[in-house]
């Protein structure tokens, strides 16, 4: 006899008293939300940006260390103002309802039939494609607020079933990377990031989760310091890539940009 999810039960539970948010609008989520976390209204916009497939062009970013890099969605209109207002501190539950998303269109989870609810995937219970999952640390974190990369670690940890390990740090007094060119950016990304000394990935097969992937930069040196520390493969997976949108997914707006 499986025992009691607890934690399970505790969402089921906090549902009720704090109704869970569509991430892309904010909107409470009724008995009509498509998949249990979009709400109507947001539908055809989160089906827009979707990046489908998900595994991201090797002409659009730089990987190296990388086995791949995977993308639930385009950085553009509503999937980048949830990342905003989550990475600011302002809207921190998004992260769970994005975590959620990737889950379902990153690796085909299937949704829940309504708000407060996990999306399943039984592909990870019988054989895991990850023996554990790593945050890329926050450059400049916020005083007392958790990075987005980590809160969307956490619930991606339950979701698939795979434990969470923190071994990544960012090195002070290394530049902003939104800052730099690309080659800035690669050069960079090389020293803003350390692990633990203690670290030890021993032949593990690691998913380590951002919340964009821009250049690849961050994610491809934080790979390869994962590989140093004995991991024998790192893929990336993040909530949105920044690329440009196809043209059949530009808006009249974003055509005349």
């Amino acid at each position: 006899m499986r025992a009691p999810d607890w934690r399970y039960a505790a969402e089921q539970a906090a549902a009720w008293l704090y109704p869970r948010r569509c991430p892309f609008c904010g909107a409470v989520l009724g008995i009509d939300a498509v998949q249990g976390s979009v709400c109507p209204q947001c539908v055809e916009e989160e089906e827009r940006l979707t990046h489908n497939p998900p595994r991201l062009p090797g002409t659009e970013h730089t990987f190296y260390a990388l086995n791949s890099g995977l993308a639930a969605y385009y950085y553009s209109g509503k999937v980048q103002e949830a990342i905003l207002l989550c990475k600011r501190g302002f809207h921190p539950w998004y992260a769970r309802e994005l975590a959620d998303r990737m889950a379902v269109r990153i690796w085909g989870a299937t949704p829940p039939d309504r708000p407060g609810r996990r999306p399943k995937n039984e592909l990870f219970r019988d054989m895991p494609l990850y023996q554990c999952i790593v945050p890329v640390p926050p450059h400049q974190p916020l005083p007392g607020v958790p990075g987005l990369p980590l809160l969307l670690a956490r619930r991606l940890g339950i979701l698939l079933g795979i434990p969470v390990e923190t071994p990544l740090y960012a090195v002070r007094g290394t530049a902003v990377q939104k800052d730099l060119t690309r080659q800035q950016r690669m050069q960079n990304a090389r020293k803003a990031y350390a692990c633990r000394t203690d670290a030890d990935f021993g032949g593990k097969r690691v998913l380590l989760v951002d919340d964009i992937i821009t250049t690849g930069a961050t994610v491809s040196a934080c790979a390869m310091l994962l590989l140093k520390a004995g991991a024998v493969e790192v893929t990336a997976a993040a909530v949105a890539a920044s690329e440009e949108l196809p043209k059949d997914k530009r808006t009249s707006t974003e055509k005349c940009k």
